[in-house]
This record gives structure tokens, C-alpha cells and sequence, in this order.
């Protein structure tokens, strides 16, 4: 009786394993296994890009999509090219709003351009302390319609957010 019971549960597996279902079974846990296999390669280059980055720079640093931001700011600049100084004065607003979406990106918390401006410390960002001048420069502009600003200032202004986009890989 013993007997009958294993070779009956010995049949059953085997015929199990000669099913085609079981076929099916085992190429289908093969397409897993590499499909898992790839993923945890993808998962570990991003990882060893991430630190080697954090080796080299200290930080993981923060990656713009260049293909947004650049073709705003040839806007700025064509703007600028007009030669008018109310269309340089929209060029800094522009360029001002690309500055408050760098910052928040960077991760500087703030409501606006002046907090977080307000909230990097010296020396944390390259040229920051020529970034603030500008936004108060910006600041004059934008709260006094009538201020006279000459479009050599605005020219300077620009320039000075343009080493600022292009430093932090904004634009290039």
C-alpha cells in the first residue's frame, strides 16, 4: 500500500514535469530571472554613477534638461538683441524666473527669488553674491516701473545670470 502511495506521487511528478504547462512554466521564470538580472545591473550603474559622481564633486549634483532651458534662454537673448530697454527689461524678468526654477530644482527652499536667494549661504553657488545684486537690481525694476535702468545695466545683469545657468548646467 506504502508503496502504491510513493510510486502514484512519483508518477504525478514526473508526468508534471514532462507537461508541457510545466514547459511553459520554466521558460516563463526564465524570461523573469534575466528581465530581474537587467534590472539589477541598471539599478547598480545608476548607483555607481551616482557616487562617482559624489566622489568627483562632492555632491550628487542636479541634472537640467538643457533641451528646455536652452531655447528660453535664446528667447532672452533675442529679446535683448531688440535693442529696446523695455524689451531687455523683459529679458531679466524672464531670466529671473529661470533663476527661481534653478533654485527650486537645486533644492533652496523659498516662496519666491528673494528667499531663496536669502537661503544660500556664501560660497555654496558660484557667483551668487553678483546673482543677488542682480535680482535687487530686478527687484528696482520690477517694483518701479519708471526706474531708468540703461540697457548696458540690463546687458550686465543678463550676463551675470548666464554664468550663473551655464555654471550650474542650465543652459550650455
Amino acid at each position: 500500500m506504502e508503496a502504491d502511495i510513493i510510486s502514484i506521487i512519483s508518477n504525478a511528478y514526473q508526468s508534471f514535469l514532462k507537461s508541457d504547462f510545466f514547459y511553459y512554466l520554466k521558460i516563463l521564470s526564465a524570461f523573469v530571472s534575466i528581465l530581474l538580472f537587467i534590472d539589477i545591473i541598471l539599478l547598480l550603474s545608476k548607483r555607481v554613477r551616482t557616487d562617482l559622481r559624489v566622489a568627483l564633486y562632492g555632491a550628487a549634483g542636479v541634472r537640467f534638461k538643457k533641451a528646455k532651458y536652452n531655447p528660453r534662454w535664446e528667447a532672452i537673448e533675442r529679446r535683448l538683441e531688440e535693442g529696446s530697454v523695455a524689451s531687455g527689461k523683459m529679458a531679466l524678468i524672464e531670466a529671473d524666473k529661470m533663476l527661481d526654477e534653478a533654485l527650486g530644482i537645486l533644492g533652496y527652499a523659498g516662496k519666491d527669488t528673494t528667499e531663496k536667494i536669502g537661503n544660500i549661504k556664501p560660497g555654496q553657488l558660484v557667483g551668487i553674491d553678483e546673482v543677488r545684486n542682480i535680482h535687487e537690481f530686478y527687484r528696482r525694476i520690477v517694483d518701479d516701473p519708471s526706474y531708468d535702468a540703461s540697457l548696458d545695466e540690463i546687458k550686465a545683469a543678463l550676463s551675470a545670470y548666464e554664468r550663473l545657468f551655464r555654471g550650474v548646467g542650465m543652459i550650455g
